[in-house]
């Protein structure tokens, strides 16, 4: 048995350096973590350890630079925490699937824990769904107010915990999505008439389905597997991910990019989501360590977050896409027509969250001051 039994006594450890192997977890920058990992070291950890966390990513591990996935972070502090009791089993690149896949292989039990996006999680916890709804949550600073607020835990951390298959437990911040077109069209989106019959690639949100539906796009939903093969063809014209996830998305997808315009509309939002049966298996010590885990891992995030985005920029520009910041005026033509005050989307909040106010103090916390703020 551990003898770290409480939150605060590891919090409390943490803070002064009373656990020899927590020393190094305060004052290391991100590039000390490991970031590759000996094979026989690794198999020796596994053999030794007493739980396996099977998790998976549809990222690339080495690609940390420009993809906040935070692999190697999560995995040192659950495995550093844990004085190796648990053992995080690493399938990146989309080994074991990506999007909704990786939705399905949590659900059958086939891995323990993912990253994946809001929108592609959503038919699983239609709740998180809310925040897709545009332009209330969609700057960087009021979503992770929203996301580190009593509110949030409170109206959708909990309702989703208390249904017993997933806890999320980390999330992370990839920026706003966008209007991209694809160099096969060579069109660019800024105001909401030019979507009017572009084929808008859209993944499976149904509260995004209905957004774009206002535009008179035409909606086709392309699994983000099979996303850059549809732009390479020219079957797509436009798609919404952030510049972070355009950057990284799978089979090269930053290829086949010609505008990006950063419209704003809601958080591209990732989050990793992990089993609670795997959870319950735990004692209550290495539950908190799980907890202890993310939060230190999230605190990283906090820190590279700009760095990151920066990057994924550069990258773009690479590979000639243009990127484009609407003006005050263009930006409130879109909020004008489909902004989360528009009667829209009453039903929409009824049926998600059970009632309008539930919305109203949700809004309310995007404004609330953060422990957590972008530098």
């Amino acid at each position: 048995m551990m003898k770290i039994n409480r939150r605060l006594f590891i919090k409390g450890a943490l803070s002064v350096g009373a656990l020899n192997y927590c020393a190094p977890l305060l004052c290391l920058p991100i590039e000390t973590i490991q970031m590759e990992y000996d094979l026989m070291e690794e198999r020796d950890k596994r053999s030794r350890a007493d739980y396996i966390l099977n998790f998976a990513s549809p990222y690339t591990t080495s690609q940390y630079k420009t993809t906040p996935h935070l692999h190697q972070q999560l995995k040192f502090y659950l495995e550093s925490l844990s004085e190796d009791k648990i053992y995080v089993s690493l399938f990146d690149n989309g080994q074991l699937g990506v999007g909704t896949e990786l939705m399905a292989a949590i659900s059958h039990k086939r891995i323990d824990a993912a990253l994946i996006s809001v929108s592609n999680l959503s038919r699983a916890l239609p709740l998180l769904d809310i925040l897709n709804i545009p332009f209330w949550a969609s700057s960087n600073q009021a979503y992770l107010n929203l996301i580190s607020s009593k509110q949030w835990h409170d109206l959708v951390l909990t309702p989703i915990k208390e249904q017993s298959k997933f806890q999320i437990l980390l999330h992370h911040i990839v920026g706003s999505r966008t209007l991209t077109t694809v160099k096969r069209s060579n069109k660019r989106v800024i105001m909401p008439e030019d979507l009017k019959g572009v084929n808008l690639r859209v993944p499976a949100s149904k509260v995004l389905n209905h957004f774009y539906t206002l535009t008179q796009a035409n909606i086709i939903e392309v699994p983000w597997s099979k996303t850059a093969k549809m732009a390479r063809l020219g079957l797509i014209h436009a798609l919404d991910p952030s510049i972070v996830g355009l950057h990284s998305g799978p089979d090269g997808l930053k290829s086949y990019l010609k505008h990006v315009t950063k419209i704003d509309t809601v958080p591209d939002a990732w989050v990793t989501v992990i089993s609670q049966a795997w959870l319950k298996q735990l004692p209550a010590s290495l539950k908190e360590v799980v907890t202890i885990a993310a939060e230190k891992t999230f605190d990283h995030h906090i820190n590279n977050f700009n760095a990151i985005h920066t990057e994924c920029i550069k990258g773009l520009s690479k590979y000639g896409t243009a990127i484009y910041e609407p003006s005050n005026e263009e930006q409130s033509g879109w909020i004008r027509q489909f902004g989360h005050h528009q009667p829209a989307w009453r039903d929409i909040k009824k049926d998600l969250l059970g009632d309008l106010k539930t919305f109203d103090k949700l809004l309310d916390a995007t404004n609330e001051t953060s422990r957590f703020q972008l530098s």
